[in-house]
């Protein structure tokens, strides 16, 4: 089971989801508050995506590196 840290669609969601929060608020510094929220989670999923490469590069046998 891939582990939630590396899962960028996980983080999406939840960018998602806090996306539409602030779209509910009515207070201002709540509604930008919960939009750098969601910032942060797509951060979060730009980072597993690069990890996930990183993995799936060093998984490859030596003599495929580079190709």
């Amino acid at each position: 089971m891939a582990k939630l840290k590396d899962n960028p669609d996980h983080w999406r969601k939840r960018a998602a989801e806090a996306r539409a929060q602030a779209s509910q608020m009515r207070n201002e510094q709540s509604r930008q508050q919960m939009l750098e929220i969601a910032e942060g989670y797509e951060r979060l999923a730009e980072n597993a995506e690069k990890h996930k490469r990183r993995t799936a590069r060093s998984d490859l046998p030596t003599s495929d590196i580079g190709t």
